[in-house]
């Protein structure tokens, strides 16, 4: 108390000894906090609570969209994390530092620089769709319901389009700046209505006489002063202009002359996303229409009026997009956008695919022949190809029953034999005691010291995957998931390349060429988008063949989903064969169905999902989904991995196993329910789901928005 007295002293001493018309240059809101160490210069200090930043004590401030550690308000780069290497580290942005010449990396050159480049080695396609991530996107595949630029894949509000405020310009939403998520606006300490930011008098308010409105202070207007125009109508008066004929672009480099100033950024970025490096863009906060006027610029042109409806060859295409303007399309089905009389070779293969380009959906691009749509001429993907069988994963472990050892227990991926499928606990080795094939049988007494024992009951102590030599219909003798009574081939494997993979024996195609897998990852070639890289199955994109690495492909919920493709990060897909895609846990029973499929067997389980449609599913908790009246098998005697307090920490590692983390984002690892220091003095949200806590029914469960009571902060 006596520490804030003398503060509050100080300061009445000072403000006597300053002239009352004078504000101390290096204090702007005259609260006794100089501006370098006042987190709110535009605030005054309340000195209500002990810590003195500058701000009143309930000042809520931004969140930090990049988690970069620097909140939102005071990042330059609010969506692209700092990346710390000592040079301007308190911007927020990922500079480049003069010091080190292998810092900025571009290999595809595509104006994004490597470390924040989705596909550093394939340059970004400037199309208006997606064109912030680095990536070639193809127009053709994906749609932009709202125009908006983000893909509707990723779009979390398709059909409306972003505002792009700099506040989760991300997410593809009408964000407001000042809506529920935070309780902060810019001050306008003399209520004219001009924020203090931009008011050039903060304590005087604007007269509003038509003469210099735009500054904030009370101005008069001179004897001989006559209407000033603004003849390009970019808001500064053309007797202050330094360009009054051209338009100043407001990149937040000497925005008050009224000229079209270009930066001279130290590092190749995209601000607005628009696939023109900053550089070069005349508007670095403002993204280009892309309407072939003036594209190169960067700036959101619009068709002058009379180019805009100009069709002077009569063709359908207006003059400004028309590469012929004067010459109508010959509308032959080949090259018909281009507004040019096009005359087709019907022997002419522009990309040499093999598909002659008058039956070529793609003349330009290659087809990438992966046996999935091979005939249309374009490059398609396999991975939007739906399987017509997935092995069952009764646990939801991400291992398969046939590979897993534990069907009903999860993995408890603690980097200790991850590939069972069983919560295993860790060993010691003691001594020159080795187990080569981590079975638990030591290499002295194992008979199969690189094979582990499989233990089902059979010579178990041997150490060897012996199987036992039973009769009757639970045999499988080559252990290829086919029983005996059903396989043709008894003693030898399937070999599962989708071609006759029920009869049980190893087929070959009809030119006795076997399927090739040239990496062995279990992917044929054919279906795998990397055949000589192994997939690194982590649980990210396991089914595309390709080593996926975790920093660039991360799965936050752990749902098999990486982010980019996630719609809900944060909250794992539920996987109840509806909108399984799109990464959020959806509920069924609100989607009505207008056609009922059939089920002939009448166990519930649709014919189309149900794998013996004409026998019903015995329901015993086991491989209940499939239709079938299943035999459950063997009980896996591993130990269960204990939560006591239900938090997602195994009490093995969690500090607190009795009271449960409380992921506020301050500690969450360590499975205690700690208070963050800002906790005291600031409103807090802990989900992040923009409803603060003491309106939040599930404080800690973010709301997933779905049009059923969004306010009460819960996932229905």
């Amino acid at each position: 108390m006596s520490c804030h007295v003398w503060i509050l002293g100080m300061l009445i001493l000072t403000v006597g000894m300053v002239p009352a018309y004078a504000v101390p240059i290096n204090d702007i809101d005259d609260d006794g906090i100089p501006n370098s160490e006042d987190q709110c210069p535009h605030m005054q200090e309340d000195y209500e609570m002990d810590v003195l930043d500058g701000c009143p004590s309930n000042f809520v401030p931004w969140y930090d969209a990049d988690y970069d550690a620097i909140q939102d308000h005071l990042d330059l780069c609010p969506t692209v994390r700092e990346n710390y290497n000592l040079f301007n580290d308190g911007d927020g942005c990922p500079d480049v530092s003069p010091a080190d010449p292998f810092t900025i990396v571009d290999t595809d050159g595509d104006g994004f620089i490597d470390n924040i480049d989705l596909c550093p080695s394939a340059p970004e396609t400037p199309n208006g769709i997606d064109d912030g991530d680095g990536c070639p996107d193809d127009v053709s595949v994906l749609r932009d319901s709202d125009g908006d630029g983000l893909s509707d894949y990723i779009d979390s509000c398709p059909l409306t389009q972003e505002t792009y405020n700099r506040y989760m310009d991300s997410d593809g939403c009408p964000d407001d700046v000042t809506s529920p998520t935070s309780e902060f606006s810019f001050p306008d300490t003399d209520n004219d209505n001009i924020e203090d930011r931009w008011d050039s008098c903060t304590v005087e308010p604007e007269n509003f006489n038509n003469y210099l409105d735009w500054d904030g202070c009370p101005d008069i207007i001179p004897m001989d002063h006559t209407p000033v125009g603004d003849t390009d109508y970019d808001g500064i008066l053309d007797d202050v202009d330094m360009c009054p004929d051209r338009r100043e672009n407001f990149n937040r480099f000497e925005d008050a002359d009224g000229c079209p100033d270009r930066l001279d950024l130290p590092f190749v970025g995209d601000q607005d996303n628009d696939g023109i490096p900053d550089n070069l863009d005349l508007c670095v906060y403002m993204r280009e229409i892309y309407n072939m006027f003036e594209d190169a610029d960067g700036c959101p042109d619009m068709l002058p009026q009379e180019d805009s409806i100009s069709d002077v060859d009569g063709d359908g295409l207006i003059d400004s997009i028309d590469l012929c303007p004067s010459q109508p399309e010959s509308k032959n089905n080949y090259l018909d956008g281009d507004g040019c009389p096009d005359t087709i070779d019907s022997s002419y293969d522009t990309d040499s695919d093999g598909i002659i380009d008058m039956h070529d959906s793609c003349p330009n691009k290659a087809e990438t022949y992966n046996r999935y749509q091979d005939s249309d001429g374009c490059p398609d993907r396999v991975d939007t190809y739906r399987e017509p069988f997935l092995f069952p994963d009764t646990d939801n472990d991400r291992i398969e029953d046939r590979w897993d050892s534990c069907i009903n227990e999860a993995e408890n991926y603690n980097g200790y034999l991850d590939w069972d499928g069983c919560p295993d606990e860790e060993g010691t080795t003691t001594g020159q005691l080795l187990d080569s094939d981590y079975d638990g049988i030591y290499d002295a007494m194992d008979k199969c010291p690189n094979s582990a024992e499989r233990y089902n009951d059979y010579l178990d102590a041997d150490g060897c995957p012996d199987l036992p030599p039973l009769s009757g219909p639970v045999m499988d003798t080559d252990g290829d998931g086919i029983l005996d009574t059903a396989d043709e081939c008894p003693d030898a494997p399937e070999t599962y390349n989708r071609y006759m993979d029920l009869d049980g024996c190893p087929d070959w195609f009809a030119d006795f060429k076997s399927i090739a897998d040239s990496d062995s990852d279990g992917i044929i070639d054919i279906l795998d988008l990397c055949p000589t890289q192994s997939e690194t199955f982590n649980g990210i994109q396991d089914l595309d063949g390709c080593p996926d690495d975790y920093p660039t492909f991360s799965d936050n919920d752990s749902d098999g989903i990486a982010n980019i493709h996630d719609s809900c990060p944060h909250i794992p897909e539920t996987y109840n064969r509806y909108q399984d895609e799109d990464g959020c846990p959806d509920t069924i029973q609100y989607t009505a169905a207008s056609f009922v499929f059939p089920d002939l067997d009448r166990d519930g389980i649709d014919d189309r999902w149900d794998s013996c449609p004409a026998e019903p599913e015995n329901f015993n908790g086991y491989l209940d989904w499939d239709g079938c009246a299943d035999t459950p098998a063997a009980g896996s005697t591993s130990p269960t991995i204990v939560d006591t307090d239900g938090d997602g920490y195994p009490d093995l590692v969690d500090m607190c196993p009795l009271n449960p983390e409380n992921w506020n984002k301050f500690n969450d690892t360590d499975g205690c329910p700690d208070t963050a220091p800002e906790q005291a003095r600031f409103v807090h949200d802990a989900d992040l789901d923009g409803i603060i806590d003491n309106a939040d029914q599930c404080p800690n469960i973010s709301e997933n928005y779905n049009g059923v009571e969004d306010d009460d902060g819960c996932p229905e």
